[in-house]
């Protein structure tokens, strides 16, 4: 088996980096014909295949070329292709037969609308293996270090696998992967990156191994739905947030500038703008006294708080706990927030290179909804943009989407996640683990080198095997293509689990292996394909 593993993970090497290998041509053709008229028409599925091309080139990382590109452009995305691209980007990819579904409900905008009011659906199945499987997520924050903290006596501490370290990933990825909320997953990933906690290693004695998980669910899920500010503030003063970026060390005469600077370059304002080194130093001063007590709850100690006025981004702003509250609501409404958020968001929804115009008018209604998070994310998921061809398919998966999209197109069972949460690790992106408080980019630059790629082929390879402890795919999903000729089967399963095109050369693969009849591995191939990357 070791010796079969090894030739598909090297075959699968080379169906990649040979697909990289024609790119260089394809850019020159398209280059060439820069000077030449458009075609008045395009082929949809020549559209596609340049698409594939152009994302797997890295074409999206540079920042300095427009997002639209002529020569790239196709027909208007069909009924199915706007479900397949509502899907790509709302939710962690299609469940099988998910795509016939919607369309036959009334189409995409029918979902999508549904999806923004997460509330009225009913995810009673997944709150329920939830709460059996991590019973801590209804706890509150008090009992969890009771239950879950650290111990100084290591007889008496708990295993590592009933940790919250190894613990709240696993539950992040089962919600991910089994949730009918599946666009209140996708941004609980996006805010979870942009207001950016770690958890300490394993006996480290810091309060964060068990307050990560009251972060998780009253910063992140409570507020996903809600108004910027309100989850701004709730991550001002959660000791998961002021423990991480060192809030709680900053005192009197001895203030901590770590918090005020991230919270301006990298939770609202972004960096650059409008301010400097003076105005973090103001603001480290205004949030002193900012800390929690014995029972975790945020606090204000106005004996540890730098006394007198401030002077911060051309404001004065008074003393005391009232002066940090003004700062932070500044900080909230300001037009370089509403920017700077847009364009973040823009560039997880639609665009590595978020087109200015949406940006713009995203920023717009940011400012005139005051932070309303339903009304900006429809005001992307309405847009021309979000449906326009040259936006299809564009993105290319971090190592969790990729993740979680292989288990729901499998219609993986969960039965324990710790395997996979590890091998999220070795593909660089642990949950809640970031090395840095910018959290995980998604932009495919960030993404696309062989070596990591390398470990996504080996998940598809062991997923479809069973290899992943904990987590098998039915017999079920298999049996409908045995029935098919090899040239049905490969279609179908194309169309099942990319919904659209692949590239010449995964085609080429898939045929052979087609020919024997090996369903098992025409799945990892496809699972471990440049095209399943895309979304």
């Amino acid at each position: 088996m070791a010796s079969i593993r090894g030739r598909f993970i090297i075959a699968s090497a080379i169906c990649l980096l040979a697909s990289f290998s024609i790119i260089p041509s394809a850019i020159t053709r398209a280059d060439d014909d820069n000077n030449q008229p458009p075609p008045k028409h395009k082929k949809e599925s020549d559209s596609l295949r340049n698409r594939i091309l152009k994302v797997q080139a890295g074409i999206e990382a540079d920042k300095n070329k427009p997002a639209r590109s002529a020569e790239f452009a196709g027909p208007d995305l069909s009924d199915r292709e706007k479900v397949v691209q509502a899907l790509n980007r709302m939710s962690f990819g299609a469940a099988p037969g998910e795509v016939d579904a919607i369309l036959e409900k009334g189409g995409w905008q029918v979902w999508a609308k549904e999806q923004l009011d997460p509330e009225k659906i009913d995810d009673s199945a997944c709150d329920k293996l939830v709460v059996s499987r991590f019973p801590w997520v209804k706890i509150p924050i008090q009992d969890l270090q009771k239950d879950y903290g650290y111990e100084r006596k290591p007889e008496k501490r708990k295993p590592e696998s009933n940790s919250l370290h190894v613990q709240l990933p696993q539950c992040v990825l089962l919600r991910s992967a089994v949730s009918k909320r599946q666009f209140k997953e996708v941004m609980c990933d996006f805010w979870r990156n942009h207001f950016c906690v770690d958890q300490p290693r394993l006996n480290e004695e810091q309060t964060r191994s068990w307050t990560d998980a009251d972060y998780e669910e009253q910063v992140i899920r409570k507020h996903v739905f809600g108004d910027f500010k309100e989850m701004l503030f709730a991550s001002a003063r959660h000791p998961a947030m002021l423990e991480y970026l060192d809030q709680k060390l900053s005192h009197k005469n001895s203030w901590n500038e770590n918090y005020a600077r991230e919270v301006m370059e990298l939770h609202t304002l972004g960096a650059d703008r409008g301010y400097g080194n003076a105005d973090v130093q103001e603001l480290s001063k205004v949030l002193t006294g900012w800390t929690y007590g014995p029972d975790f709850q945020f606090k204000f100690d106005a004996n540890d708080h730098q006394p007198g006025p401030k002077h911060w981004l051309g404001n004065t702003v008074e003393e005391g706990y009232s002066g940090g509250e003004k700062a932070l609501y500044m900080l909230a409404t300001a037009r370089a927030t509403s920017e700077f958020i847009s364009e973040k968001l823009v560039r997880y929804l639609v665009n590595d290179n978020p087109p200015p115009a949406l940006v713009k008018r995203v920023a717009a209604v940011f400012r005139e909804s005051k932070g309303n998070l339903p009304k900006v994310y429809w005001a992307i998921l309405s847009s021309p943009e979000f449906m326009s061809r040259d936006n299809y398919r564009a993105k290319f998966k971090t190592p969790f989407q990729f993740t979680v999209s292989a288990l729901r197109s499998t219609s993986a069972k969960l039965e324990n996640e710790e395997d996979a949460c590890n091998r999220l690790r070795r593909m660089g992106e642990p949950i809640y683990d970031c090395p840095d408080p910018t959290g995980y980019r998604d932009v495919a630059e960030s993404w696309m080198d062989a070596g990591v790629l390398t470990t996504r082929w080996q998940f598809a390879w062991d997923l479809l095997r069973g290899d992943v402890k904990g987590i098998t795919v039915p017999p079920e999903f298999l049996a409908g293509y045995k029935s098919l000729k090899s040239e049905e089967a490969e279609l179908k399963m194309i169309e099942d689990l990319v919904a659209g095109d692949v590239g010449d050369r995964e085609l080429t693969t898939l045929k052979a292996v087609a020919a024997n009849g090996d369903f098992q591995r025409m799945a990892s191939i496809i699972l471990g394909s440049p095209s399943f990357q895309q979304r």
